[in-house]
């Protein structure tokens, strides 16, 4: 069974937006794959589960290994990547900085239906080109975020290197790889357009 892997504070830009400070590392949580929402071909739209808490949307780029392994080297790592796509992590916001600010793990304010969502997967043929192509997050006709992945903070290779220090990655493992600056509220009747690259799809609330 894959197991989703998020990684949080991979954007300066993003952690600046929530007043978080600098980090020698990202922040690792995981997402179990009951709630993953799939889009399975690009145009297509996807209606999400709303909870009643203030839920933000977090755009991010999301990879899929072809290899698994314990502790893996840079060039392992590399070779593991298999596919990207474009996804969001969704989180309730208020009930995540509570947990927060008690010490407690984020568990519960990133876990609910369709609290994790991918589009259609592309297959990786050079790793430096996926991360050149910009992607964005559109609520409502307005674009909410924008960004490359060469702005992340450790790239690909450093999260597949940094978790597998920890536990043994799997094949067919999902990593979120961190949201840009620019997250918000969504609210009933929002829809929303991801795209990277040419390559769109959408969500509904």
């Amino acid at each position: 069974m894959p197991t989703i892997i998020c990684f949080g504070k991979n954007y300066q830009d993003h952690m600046h937006e929530l007043g978080d400070k600098p980090v020698d590392q990202p922040v690792i949580f995981l997402k179990p794959t009951g709630i993953l929402k799939t889009c399975k071909n690009w145009s297509e739209t996807l209606n999400l589960y709303l909870p009643q808490e203030e839920t933000h949307f977090e755009c991010e780029l999301v990879f899929k290994l072809k290899l698994g392994g314990y502790q893996l080297t840079k060039t392992q790592a590399r070779d593991a990547l298999d596919s990207f796509t474009i996804g969001l992590d969704m989180t309730k916001r208020n009930l995540q900085k509570q947990l927060k600010e008690a010490g407690h793990p984020w568990t519960i304010g990133k876990v609910f239906p369709d609290a994790a969502v991918i589009g259609p997967w592309i297959k990786i043929d050079n790793l430096e080109s996926c991360l050149s192509q910009p992607f964005s997050f559109t609520l409502n006709n307005t674009v909410r975020q924008n960004s490359v992945g060469e702005k992340m903070l450790f790239s690909p290779i450093d999260l597949v290197v940094l978790a597998s220090r920890y536990f043994p990655l799997s094949e067919d493992d999902i990593l979120f790889t961190g949201t840009p600056s620019g997250v918000g509220k969504v609210t009933s009747g929002d829809k929303g357009v991801l795209q990277v690259g040419e390559d769109t799809y959408s969500v509904y609330w």
